[in-house]
């Protein structure tokens, strides 16, 4: 007992030194600077990306109750720096034309009666904008075709001139993250102009010529091919959307849809359960044939959209 008493004094005189010495403050200077807690804890992190790019967007509207950016310019022509393309490994040079889309032209042009309003809002962008045809137009230039047609029967149009080129330059980002460019504006558009009725990623292939085209109705039409990225939450549900789209323009015109291709990719279907990724006509195919078929798929967008 005796042995134990002098035990306990002497642990207890061993606590009153280290208190009254710098030993246990260097213990805890030590623990804080060397994270050792930190590490022994989770910690729930959020990653960063900000990216402002609301003051770069130049969101075109072809409706007037939409707002259009001040200071939009993209003029006709405008050369990019030529890349392979993701999907085609084709080059591009990226084009478009404001003069064609400007809304304060187009509406009530010549005394044509305003169309009925439908009430369907559309999203139209492309990934890979400097997709080229033959002649030097690109998929920008059949979007803004589109683009009217759709505001010809009543379709409010949301579309998307920003110059991705330069915003992958601006953030240090290769061609292979063209579609992380874009699914930035596609969030942005959302959040700029709420939900859109049908979102549609425009796009050119690199197909050989004689399954490029089809003659119908005394016209040659660029063929059209729905896109479906497997890899996405929602890859089942825009499969038999596209499906039903499709069927609804190649009753139009029968044959000018190929075959919906499923792949293993995401192309920011994510996002939407209402996202098209459509590809017209490639790189085989004069522009005429390309404006011809953005006639029809408009028709079987509107047939589409009020079912």
């Amino acid at each position: 007992m005796r042995t134990n008493g002098k035990i306990i004094a002497k642990i207890i005189l061993l606590v009153g030194f280290l208190c009254i010495t710098p030993f246990f403050k260097g213990i805890s200077v030590f623990m804080k600077n060397s994270g050792f807690l930190d590490a022994c804890v989770y910690h729930q992190y959020e990653l960063d990306e900000s990216i402002s790019i609301k003051d770069e967007m130049n969101l075109l509207s072809y409706h007037s109750d939409l707002t259009i950016t001040d200071d939009f310019q993209f003029e006709m022509t405008q050369d990019f720096d030529q890349e392979p393309s993701e999907e085609s490994g084709q080059k591009e040079t990226g084009t478009t034309d404001k003069k064609d889309s400007d809304p304060e032209t187009k509406e009530g042009e010549k005394g044509k009666e305003k169309p009925v309003d439908t009430g369907k809002k559309v999203y139209i962008y492309s990934t890979h904008q400097s997709e080229e045809y033959v002649g030097g137009q690109t998929v920008m230039d059949a979007s803004a075709v589109l683009g009217n047609a759709l505001e010809e029967r009543g379709i409010h149009v949301v579309l998307e001139t920003a110059n991705f080129k330069e915003y992958l330059n601006a953030q240090g980002w290769d061609y292979n993250q063209s579609y992380r460019a874009s699914y930035n504006y596609l969030n942005d558009a959302l959040v700029n102009y709420g939900g859109f009725d049908l979102i549609i990623d425009l796009h050119r292939d690199a197909i050989p010529r004689e399954a490029s085209y089809l003659d119908a109705n005394g016209k040659r039409y660029a063929k059209m091919m729905p896109v479906v990225g497997g890899l996405g939450k929602n890859a089942k549900v825009i499969e038999q959307e596209a499906a039903a789209l499709s069927d609804i323009i190649d009753g139009k015109v029968h044959g000018i849809m190929r075959s919906t291709m499923v792949r293993e990719a995401y192309y920011n279907q994510e996002v939407s359960e209402r996202m098209m990724l459509i590809e017209c006509g490639g790189n085989v195919n004069p522009f005429e044939e390309v404006e011809n078929s953005m006639d029809v798929l408009a028709d079987g967008i509107y047939d589409y959209l009020m079912r």
